[in-house]
């Protein structure tokens, strides 16, 4: 059932340009080439927006600053008329959108309850039923009867957030304003919309978090100069906005500053469509075991005929270690494409990659040329595909089929020392033993060199992570637990008074995640975790004479079930993701 459709919906603003004030100013204008006398400029907000969403749902909403998200959030909460098309929405509608929109600023806390509840069609003796709940959840008991023009943006944020959440409405809009907010309040926050969706209400969110749009959403809409770029599930129309504004990081996380890729959008005749992994069948997957042959499809557009192409593809670890390249003109296979759309495919063969989370790249060269030299179109960590070990998890980033020999050494005057039992014959491969025979040997996990005092999921510090850590597979660069503890050995000087670990929801379900952290054995403190997006988190740690090597054990009280239909396709038992632990 639709809760919200939008058909051909703009929306029309005109800017008044400001009237001269002095003969002087008029002609500095004229000599500008400034409008003068007031003149008018239509400028639009959203043209011809159209999209759906089931009952149910929630939509996230991305776009760059002045794209028309706001915009289109109070065209739905009823603050502003469109200009053209039809907006329906099934049921009431309760938005947050500006702090403080929906506050008399002279009223205190107590009174703009009320009145908000007035606004949704309560009568004040329901509101009086909520009142409490309302405070409660706000934690504003001290603050409740002062005027809110003295009230902080936090605590307009609580108190609006609280309202929204106790009047139950079957529409949510929520403009970026839990960003106001503390981390444990934000934590409160997430907890509630859990639980509001649970109970199938509809929720649309603006934010620039991506992580949080990722985790968080169900679908997404991506507004571009008041137009809609793409739509769909969340995690693909996220990658098409983070890989066109430049600004993502193996396509989870949005890094602020980086500037777009100017090879983004094609500078050629040919135009990459689409980039995906493909099993031995030739459909399209996203999970594979260690030394499955890995296939890669990319689809083009030839805008006219066009010889001498070459396209390459790269594939790189989610932390962004390039591991492996390869091209139609390594191979001596320029092309000649004819206009229209094709594909083609590159098996990368049995990778034997460890389990972790990989991005692959595509570009495309004309004219002749080819690496080195940039290409004319780039699609960088276009698609994602996971690997999962054979059996047991396999330390280090390659899973190889060693065998191992022994015995005593040899010297001059024959064999002398030591030797070494070898029981059983030796398994993976072996001189003569054709390789389709050989197999992957037993997990092997070692520290092999100091253990770090910070540690990041997915850098490549993978040999200091013990007992009950997963690959992150669709949650790069965090790692999930399932509920197990899960052990990271970290170094811990003298000076150390603190632990610290950054992690979220990796998959945004009912309910808060709570658990503990231990450092050498000693309970460092508690936390309780609901937001999809990472928060930091820190305790103290007791004080050491000596540098030591330390266990910290990260424990959840009990396994997380995913919320059903949430953007990731991860279906195992999750608690947390990790994305970094430090002592300092």
């Amino acid at each position: 059932m639709e809760a919200v459709r939008f058909t051909d919906v703009s929306k029309r603003f005109i800017i008044r340009h400001e009237r001269a004030r002095t003969f002087q100013e008029a002609a500095l204008n004229l000599l500008r080439l400034r409008r003068v006398n007031g003149a008018r400029e239509e400028f639009w907000a959203l043209q011809n927006v159209s999209f759906s969403l089931e009952r149910g749902r929630t939509l996230g909403i991305v776009g760059r600053n002045g794209s028309g998200k706001s915009t289109l959030l109070k065209l739905l909460a009823g603050t502003m008329r469109p200009t053209g098309g039809e907006i329906v929405a099934q049921g009431r509608v309760f938005g947050l959108l500006e702090l403080a929109a929906g506050f008399h600023p002279d009223l205190s806390g107590r009174d703009n309850v009320f009145l908000n509840g007035a606004f949704l069609g309560f009568s004040r003796r329901e509101m009086a039923a909520r009142f409490d709940q309302i405070v409660a959840f706000a934690e504003l008991e001290q603050f409740i009867d002062t005027p809110v023009k003295h009230y902080s943006s936090g605590m307009y944020m609580r108190l609006g957030f609280a309202i929204a959440v106790s009047v139950e409405p079957d529409i949510l809009v929520i403009d970026e304003v839990l960003a106001v907010g503390d981390a444990a309040f934000r934590q409160k926050c997430f907890a509630a919309l859990a639980a509001f969706k649970a109970r199938q209400k509809t929720i649309l969110f603006v934010t620039h978090d991506a992580a949080a749009v990722r985790r968080f959403c169900d679908e997404a809409i991506w507004l571009d100069g008041g137009h809609v770029r793409a739509g769909g599930a969340a995690p693909e129309v996220l990658a098409e906005y983070l890989t066109a504004t430049g600004a993502s990081h193996g396509g989870a996380i949005a890094v602020a500053g980086r500037p777009a890729d100017p090879l983004a959008r094609s500078q050629g005749d040919v135009t990459l469509l689409a980039v995906e992994t493909i099993d031995e069948g030739g459909s399209p997957e996203r999970h594979f075991v260690s030394g499955q042959p890995v296939g890669v499809r990319v689809r083009f557009r030839a805008a006219r005929s066009v010889a001498d192409v070459t396209i390459g593809v790269g594939v790189h670890r989610a932390d962004g270690l390039y591991l492996c390249g390869t091209s139609t003109g390594a191979w001596g296979q320029r092309g000649h494409l004819a206009p229209g759309e094709g594909e083609a495919t590159c098996w990368l063969g049995p990778l034997p990659l460890a389990a972790a989370e990989y991005t692959v790249s595509a570009a495309v060269w004309t004219a002749g040329a080819g690496p080195p030299v940039a290409p004319s179109h780039r699609l960088s960590q276009a698609s994602r595909f996971a690997i999962r070990p054979p059996r047991k998890e396999q330390g280090g980033a390659l899973v190889l089929t060693p065998s191992w020999t022994a015995g005593a050494a040899r010297t001059r005057e024959g064999e002398s020392g030591a030797s070494l039992a070898m029981p059983g014959p030796a398994q993976g491969y072996r001189p003569g033993v054709p390789a389709d025979q050989a197999r992957p040997a037993d997990g092997f996990h070692a520290r092999w060199r100091r253990s770090p005092s910070r540690l990041t999921m997915g850098e490549g510090d993978d040999e200091f992570l013990g007992a009950g850590w997963y690959p992150p597979e669709d949650l790069a660069p965090a790692r999930p637990l399932d509920g197990r503890p899960a052990v990271a050995y970290l170094t811990q000087d003298e000076w150390t008074s603190t632990v610290g670990v950054t992690m979220c929801r990796p998959q945004h379900g009912a309910g808060t995640a709570t658990g503990r952290l231990s450092v050498g054995g000693r309970l460092a403190g508690r936390f309780s975790l609901a937001v999809p997006a990472l928060e930091p988190f820190t305790f103290p740690v007791e004080p050491v004479d000596e540098t030591r090597e330390v266990e910290v054990v990260l424990e959840i009280d009990g396994a997380m079930e995913p919320a059903a239909g949430g953007a990731s396709d991860d279906r195992r038992q999750l608690g947390v993701a990790v994305h970094e632990i430090w002592l300092e």
